[in-house]
């Protein structure tokens, strides 16, 4: 192994090494003394668009296949079943450039499930018999995803494209695509993998608390596995064709919802470096010179997200996503033009580039935030793209000042004669019809109109404002009952609370707390933004009589950013906001209703009835009830400063004045009764039928609880391999054990392109009945084994990060102390005779089906 010098490193606790093993596999290895979980990640530099000609879909058949047997395991399934021996999560991913493949598990598992997976990439068996079930099980995801707006915008944009570019071709797959002797295909895909999966096109991220030492000797072992030598590098083309731009294309989709794409190929262009992270920011920033913020100030659009794909060749794709006002195309494109001719004239010496660098080196300094499987990731795609000492650097130091050259050189080809919109409509009549997806498309001509250079003026403050100094306050209030508090010591690494704003006695529908989300997203946006360099995460989110806001941040800065957050909510919006505020949540509301069958249906599943629908009469008095009424329950790790909370407090009750009142929430989600039997039809615009049985449990006793995540345990693995690997029904099949009101139960999922309702149901039926039989008859000593392995995959979720803390939230939600430890228990108390008289119950359980109709069938 060839050490590579890392110029720097995070101060965190984490130590970075970086080798080159000696068949080229380059490998970054992290030792981590307080992490609980350990992660590896492998990325190949090959993906769809290395696909041959005739095979469209060929890497993500060949993803599927390693995972169906190789040389020292066969067994098909046998690493996600390795992978649930350790109490972890795998998945993999095809990309137009890269293949992945990633587990984190817990920390002894690291060893034995990096050996399966490099027997997977190193030693696939391709049976045919394997291959034919998996080309199957892509034509099944294939017609799942004909649901989701994303596949039938990419089918469109390869139409426009180079004819001689990859991103011309079908890379999804399906059974046409791939179709042929099963024997041939195996063949064709033993022939590809041997080309392209070569150790000097790999990159292998390995994170865990084992030292150092012992993740090299990891490594090693695996890099040795792996065949010598580079696979081909692709070759560059030129993303259209001369005279292809510009150009609009109006496409229909599924969505009943317009959208607006806007894509500037461009040459000679960096993704990851300074000219195009400025020139993403000053985009995406609602600041009064930002594009979003100059064209939203004069009414022209709601939303604006860019971002830059790479290409091979130095090439990339800036994509701008728009969702416009009540105005014509047009004068939104007049709009931005006129920002965007006013742009190069901005020299970057005068923009706060000190100030972004100084965030860039806090970001790094504290090291990488949140789930470190998606740090890991980020470092494996990084490793085979950047030289060595940016591979750290995801935050930007490395890069240093922008110059008037480069920034001139980059936006100047942001021209409109260098663009195609691409415009999904609701409905579209005549026009082209794409193969494989059948969406139907039109092109025309998108006119070069002249447009006046926006002012900018006095307007190029920073994108992002530093927080404000921290001032001296009050003390915490000693009396705020309506304030549900629960501490909990946070593991090492990012900090994370959660704030859950309730109404009691449906205070608050479901419409009303949709539009204060709007109306609070839509305030702390600039925050958000600032955030998100230095490494904080926040979302918004609805729960069941809740409006939730969950935040993730390095410890030293949670709090001052919590602090200015409440701040920002203090102020009623201001009225130019509030037809913005309005749109927002509308669009959110149709995007719920525009969701593929399985979501709608888990949707439903935790919706309490209320009024779906806004009579927006007075939107002030509105935000004055709602923050009037709400009550406030906060998990928060210990350690938080003694001024910052008292500050934070006092927001708080300025904001909320229930909080001087007794608490009073209360879930309004209806609890089943035993026995009883409920069929809900949930409304769908999608042809794929989904269906969704949930068991719940009779109560929340602890006995009950270890039960049914016995049950699941039993019942997870086999439902998947024999709905959806042995009978087919769909790509979409899961058992999870859910909790709904604070009690556990059995979740059973299916969603089909082309099975019927009344064929899933008989499939999922017949899978309880023949697994109860065998389920009564268990013997003790497995029934003790199985329970005693469950007890220590417990007690891995009650120190992992992201499951212990959603594990305290329960807690804190039904006033609970440490249920997972309490499960702990129950589970290795559980009997044979308590087992068998839960099994026994199971057929006479409360039963919800819940079943997906298109919308306007009969």
């Amino acid at each position: 192994m060839q050490p590579i010098p890392l110029v720097s490193q995070p101060a965190d606790e984490r130590d970075y090494q970086l080798f080159r093993a000696a068949n080229g596999v380059l490998c970054l290895l992290i030792h981590d003394p307080a992490a609980t979980q350990a992660s590896a990640v492998v990325q190949v530099a090959a993906g769809s668009h290395a696909e041959p000609d005739d095979l469209p879909g060929l890497a993500h058949l060949l993803e599927h296949m390693l995972f169906m047997g190789s040389r020292r395991w066969p067994e098909p399934g046998s690493f996600p079943a390795r992978v649930a021996e350790w109490g972890g999560r795998f998945n993999a991913s095809t990309a137009p450039q890269a293949t992945t493949f990633f587990c984190a598990v817990s920390p002894q598992g690291l060893e034995p499930c990096l050996a399966h997976l490099t027997d997977m990439l190193a030693a696939p068996l391709f049976a045919a018999e394997q291959v034919e079930q998996e080309r199957r099980v892509i034509d099944a995801e294939f017609h799942t995803r004909l649901a989701d707006d994303a596949i039938h915008a990419q089918a469109v944009l390869a139409t426009q494209v180079n004819p001689a570019h990859p991103l011309s071709r079908f890379s999804a797959g399906n059974a046409d695509s791939l179709a042929g002797d099963a024997t041939v295909l195996a063949e064709r895909l033993r022939q590809w993998h041997a080309i392209h999966y070569r150790a000097g096109s790999m990159a292998l991220v390995l994170h865990g608390p084992q030292g150092a030492d012992q993740l090299q000797a990891m490594a090693k072992s695996c890099a040795a596995q792996l065949p010598a030598g580079r696979a081909p590098e692709p070759y560059a083309q030129p993303l259209f064709a001369a005279e292809q731009l510009p150009r609009q294309i109006d496409w229909q989709g599924r969505s009943g919802q317009p959208e607006w794409v806007l894509l500037y190929p461009l040459s000679d262009c960096a993704v990851h470096g300074s000219p195009a992270r400025w020139l993403c920011d000053w985009l995406n920033s609602p600041a009064p010179a930002g594009a979003l913020g100059y064209l939203r100030e004069r009414g022209l659009l709601d939303e604006l997200h860019a971002s830059l794909e790479s290409d091979v060749g130095g090439q990339a794709l800036l994509r701008i996503a728009l969702q416009v006002a009540d105005t014509e195309p047009h004068q939104v494109l007049a709009g931005l033009d006129g920002w965007l001719q006013a742009m190069p004239r901005e020299d970057p010496a005068h923009w706060p580039q000190a100030a972004r660098l100084a965030l860039a080196q806090t970001a790094f300094d504290l090291g990488p935030q949140g789930d470190m499987l998606d740090s890991c990731r980020r470092y494996a795609e990084r490793l085979l793209t950047l030289p060595a000492d940016q591979v750290l650097d995801v935050a930007g130091v490395s890069l240093g000042t922008l110059g008037m050259p480069e920034w001139q050189r980059l936006v100047g080809q942001l021209a409109p004669s260098n663009r195609l919109l691409l415009q999904r409509l609701p409905r579209l009549s005549g026009g082209d019809v794409c193969a494989h997806t059948a969406t139907r498309w039109q092109a025309r001509a998108l006119p070069c109109s002249a447009a006046p250079s926006a002012n900018l003026a006095g307007r190029l403050g920073p994108c992002l404002g530093p927080l404000a100094e921290a001032p001296k306050g009050l003390r915490w209030s000693s009396v705020a009952p309506g304030l549900r508090l629960h501490r909990f010591a946070p593991a090492s690494g990012a900090w994370r609370t959660r704030l859950a704003w309730c109404w009691a006695d449906a205070g608050a529908t479901v419409a009303e707390r949709r539009w204060l989300q709007a109306c609070w997203s839509l305030q702390s946006e600039a925050l958000q933004q600032w955030g998100e360099r230095v490494g904080i995460q926040m979302q918004w989110s609805l729960a069941p009589g809740q409006l939730v806001l969950d935040v993730s941040s390095p410890p030293p800065l949670l709090p001052a950013f919590m602090r200015e957050l409440v701040q920002h909510l203090q102020a009623p919006p201001a009225v130019s906001q509030l037809a913005l505020i309005e749109r927002r949540s509308r669009r959110w509301a149709q995007q719920e209703q525009d969701a593929l069958p399985a979501w709608r249906l888990l949707q439903t599943l935790q919706q309490e009835r209320s009024p779906s629908t806004l009579r927006l009469r007075d939107p002030l008095a509105l935000w004055q009830r709602l923050c009037a009424q709400a009550q406030v329950i906060w998990l928060k790790p210990d350690g938080w400063p003694e001024a910052e909370r008292s500050l934070l407090a006092k927001l708080m009750l300025n904001l909320c004045p229930a909080l001087m009142r007794p608490f009073t929430w209360q879930c309004p989600l209806p609890q089943l009764q035993p026995g009883q039997l409920l069929v809900t039809e949930v409304s769908s615009k999608h042809t794929d039928r989904a269906q969704l049985l949930y068991l719940p449990a009779e109560d929340d006793s602890l006995q009950q609880a270890a039960c049914w995540r016995l049950l699941h345990h039993r019942l997870a693995d086999p439902f998947f391999a024999e709905l959806r690997t042995r009978q087919q029904l769909g790509y979409w099949v899961v058992a999870r054990l859910h909790r709904r009101a604070g009690r556990p139960g059995l979740l059973l999922l299916v969603q089909s392109p082309d099975r019927s309702q009344r064929c899933i149901e008989s499939a999922v039926e017949r899978f309880l009945q023949q697994s109860l039989e065998g389920l009564a008859a268990l013997p003790a000593d497995q029934l003790q084994a199985q329970a005693t392995h469950l007890s220590q995959l417990l007690e891995q979720q009650r120190q992992h990060p992201q499951q212990g803390f959603e594990a305290q939230w329960e807690d804190c939600l039904w006033q609970r102390e440490d249920q997972l430890a309490a499960e702990q228990q129950a589970l290795l108390k559980l009997t044979a005779a308590q087992w068998g008289a839960f099994v026994r119950r199971l057929p006479h359980s409360a039963r919800w089906r819940l079943l997906s109709r298109q919308a306007g069938a009969d």
